[in-house]
């Protein structure tokens, strides 16, 4: 049977990925500001640092009358973003009393003494990482640099540009998922076919591949998920828990993290303090996560482990601020395991801590972000002999 539908079960899993996929970059481009407003009230240089402002030229000028001058203004606006910026206008207040005769490259009206420039249907967008030009000129009684404007702007997301690493994320996760539905399809119509050493060994090679997939977000945690499975499985041993149930907390634990593949490269990789923006973004992973495991119902408990792994013993973790026994249980376990590798290995933030470190932050946030029950275990654990730690030496 598994020859017969294995085809068809891969291109309903790929299918079901890449819908998915759209669906995250909707749901990322909804993220984004919809309108971005940039005030100035100086003249910028164009080797500024910023990374979007207009640069205002006064290029000519000549007599016209007694007491009336023409001048010509040239306007650059920069985009230093890796993001395309469309629907732009330019809000530039004029000196007293002036009226434009001519101009070029935009659409405008006058508000007041404030000249509103916006694009028109053949330049709508300024690229990322390029400028858009235009210009104007005006009769006025009095030449002046013109450095007080308001630019507004949308950004816009697209697919294109990260390509490599799209067409790497749909081939390699939709391959991986195809595989992951395949296996849970023939769980489902074969129960007892889970109890064979064949089909376990499918499902965790297949989820290994998937863990250390995420691990390659961040170079820095690479093997991390593995790692963090099996404190946990060596945890679910040390606190007598059934043999189903510390089967089960291997392969929970492997899937902790896939939230993170939401998660922008430049944010996990970030080797400075996060912003609270930034540390919003990074605690959705686990909410994401859940919900990418939502229907994996093969593996009890699954999407709880992504979900609730970081939620604090005291009710002070995220993202539902459970506290105590509210919290599952093997997401307690995953707690304590996720915090000691991460305090074991080395950081793009900070290097690993030192036994005797990692000893004393178990006990000092016993009760606190981690159960007091599961602490003890770790502490026992760490200073038995054989046990495997990782990175720490």
């Amino acid at each position: 049977m598994f020859k017969k539908n294995g085809l068809k079960i891969f291109i309903f899993g790929a299918l079901a990925l890449l819908n998915m996929f759209f669906y995250s970059v909707v749901e990322y481009r909804m993220s984004l500001p919809k309108t971005m407003t940039m005030e100035q009230k100086q003249h910028m240089d164009p080797d500024s640092e910023e990374d979007i402002f207009a640069n205002i030229e006064h290029s000519k000028d000549w007599e016209e009358g007694p007491d009336e001058y023409g001048v010509q203004y040239d306007v650059t606006i920069y985009n230093n973003t890796s993001h395309d910026l469309s629907d732009w206008n330019l809000k530039i207040r004029l000196p007293e009393g002036s009226r434009v005769t001519d101009s070029w490259n935009i659409d405008y009206e006058m508000e007041d003494n404030f000249l509103v420039a916006r694009c028109q249907e053949h330049n709508p967008i300024v690229p990322a990482r390029d400028v858009q030009t235009f210009g104007f000129i005006i009769l006025t009684s009095q030449i002046e640099e013109l450095d007080q404007l308001t630019l507004t702007v949308d950004p816009v997301f697209r697919m294109k540009d990260y390509p490599l690493f799209w067409v790497n994320l749909i081939f390699s996760i939709g391959i991986v998922l195809g595989i992951l539905t395949t296996v849970i399809v023939e769980v489902r119509l074969k129960p007892m076919k889970m109890e064979s050493e064949a089909d376990k060994s499918i499902i965790l090679q297949t989820m290994q591949t998937f863990s250390n997939f995420i691990d390659t977000k961040d170079p820095n945690t690479k093997g991390h998920s593995t790692r963090v499975a099996y404190y946990s499985r060596e945890l679910a041993k040390q606190l007598r828990l059934p043999n189903r149930d510390v089967e089960l907390i291997y392969y929970i634990a492997l899937m902790h993290d896939i939230g993170k593949i939401y998660i922008p490269d430049e944010i996990l990789n970030k080797p400075g303090k996060l912003t609270p923006d930034e540390r919003a973004i990074i605690e959705t992973h686990a909410a994401k996560g859940a919900e990418i495991l939502k229907d994996f119902t093969a593996i009890a408990g699954i999407a709880d482990g992504a979900r609730y792994h970081h939620e604090h013993y005291d009710g002070s973790g995220y993202p539902k601020g459970l506290a105590g026994e509210k919290i599952p249980f093997l997401a307690r376990i995953i707690c304590v395991a996720d915090s000691y590798d991460a305090m074991s290995s080395d950081r793009c933030y900070r290097p690993r801590l030192k036994k005797s470190e990692i000893i004393s932050e178990l006990k000092k946030n016993s009760g606190t972000q981690f159960d007091p029950e599961v602490v003890e275990c770790m502490l026992k654990l760490i200073d038995s002999d054989g046990f495997y730690t990782g990175m720490l030496e």
